[in-house]
């Protein structure tokens, strides 16, 4: 009968991965085991060197006591019975290591114990270990192995706890029941890896995604700035001939002065382009929907309506904050409602536009995350200018009993750093010992100046 279209034919013949997992259940290598930590190796090899010597113990008191013996209840040879004991038990030290190699030990002396004169059929201690091994092998190695250290554990069930079958089928029914609750345990802790690595792997993508967007957002502010300087560059040079020509008493400039001044307009105009195409090519499909002409009807709109930049471009056109704008921005927050003490020198030093943008962006972001994570505390900002390098310290106290908490994003801070890591300078941001969170951060005055030390 043909299957249908999409469903796989089942197999009905043993496949290449069932045979290779056979032969390494019989004489396959162990592969090394992955850790957790130094603490868990230490821990299981403890463990297996415990349990070899309780059952080595046992084993000598059985023998002392005369429970084992040729005159003792179970009629066994008590030396080779306790040398073949601490033989079949040294499969627990092997255990941490080599789960396979300790699990082919113990059911080899399940298997062939028996065949020994003076020897049990069924021997307890012997079972208990080949138990204690199958469960770690099960764990560490899985489908479809598990599924062969099952069916080779069953022989000598089948062949030596006879003659009846009540033994035999309560075994088998008890080591079902355990590999599948082995199987269970195994898969969750599949699933538990898997979503513990998926996790990571978001975070790491959601962490870098806020770099890279960062970045843009800096990007674009840097355009500004620059654009503004190269701007008054083009301009200064193209007017500087006729400025300087219609000075009283001034002669026409030589044409060899009049085409550097022009050399230097043209440059200046082109750098201006290229900028603009990589700042182009940093903005985001959503800016880029945001910059484009909307749909409109036909007739709708006035003249002067259809002249107007739309709210977004002038907003883009506003001039970019520098450190003295940060007076205003704590009085704005003052009016949301939040505690806000501001040090900062009255007549500061002339920054760099670069510089005076990250020191109020650090603010910026310092108060929203203080406003954010710890509502109702009060918030201290401190600007210290000492050259080579300008000091800013944004703390704020314990979060007010009783005050809703909001969660963000972690954004803020790898956005502070690209700031400060551009400019060569260094920030650290954490909590404080009274309960507090601190962000301290140090920028040069200007661009030859290395980073500074954190305070």
């Amino acid at each position: 009968m043909t299957p249908r279209a999409g469903r796989r034919r089942p197999r009905r013949t043993p496949t290449l991965n069932n045979v290779n997992a056979l032969a390494q259940v019989l004489a396959g290598r162990d592969a090394a085991p992955a850790w957790r930590s130094a603490a868990t190796r230490r821990l299981a090899y403890a463990a297996a060197a415990a349990g070899w010597a309780l059952l080595a113990v046992i084993a000598i008191a059985e023998v002392a006591v005369g429970i084992r013996g040729p005159h003792g209840p179970h009629g066994t040879d008590s030396a080779g019975w306790l040398a073949g004991t601490l033989v079949v038990a040294a499969a627990l030290l092997l255990t941490p290591r080599f789960p396979l190699m300790a699990w082919r030990l113990a059911w080899l002396a399940v298997l062939v114990a028996p065949l020994i004169p003076g020897q049990n059929r069924v021997d307890t201690g012997y079972y208990t270990i080949l138990t204690i091994v199958y469960v770690v092998a099960a764990l560490r190695y899985g489908p479809p192995r598990l599924w062969w250290l099952a069916v080779l554990t069953l022989i000598p069930v089948w062949l030596w706890t006879g003659p009846d079958w009540t033994y035999p089928i309560r075994l088998t029914i008890a080591l079902a029941v355990l590999t599948a609750g082995l199987y269970g345990v195994r898969a969750w802790r599949g699933d538990r890896q898997r979503l513990a690595a998926q996790t990571q792997l978001t975070r790491h993508q959601r962490e870098r995604n806020a770099v890279l967007e960062e970045r843009a957002r800096i990007a674009r502010e840097l355009h500004d700035v620059v654009a503004h300087h190269m701007s008054m560059i083009a301009v200064q040079a193209e007017t500087a001939p006729y400025r300087l020509a219609a000075k009283p008493g001034a002669e026409t400039l030589p044409e060899p002065v009049s085409e550097e001044f022009a050399a230097l307009g043209q440059a200046a105009r082109e750098a201006l382009i290229e900028m603009r195409r990589l700042l182009g090519v940093l903005r985001t499909p959503d800016n880029s929907k945001k910059r484009g002409s909307a749909p409109t009807t036909a007739g709708t709109e006035t003249p002067a309506e259809a002249q107007a930049p739309p709210a977004a471009e002038v907003a883009a056109l506003a001039p970019q904050p520098r450190l003295d704008d940060i007076p205003e921005l704590v009085a704005t927050v003052r009016r949301a409602g939040a505690a806000v003490t501001l040090q900062m020198p009255a007549n500061g030093e002339q920054l760099p536009a670069s510089v005076g943008l990250t020191a109020y962006r650090i603010v910026q972001e310092s108060l929203s995350n203080a406003a954010r994570h710890a509502p109702g505390a009060r918030i201290s900002v401190t600007v210290d200018e000492s050259p080579p390098s300008v000091r800013i310290t944004v703390t704020n106290e314990p979060p007010a009993t009783g005050q809703p908490h909001a969660d963000g994003t972690g954004h803020g801070l790898a956005g502070m750093r690209e700031r400060v890591t551009l400019l060569g300078g260094q920030l650290r941001a954490g909590p404080e010992p009274d309960g507090g969170y601190a962000v301290r951060a140090v920028l040069p005055m200007n661009d030859t100046a290395g980073p500074g030390e954190a305070p």
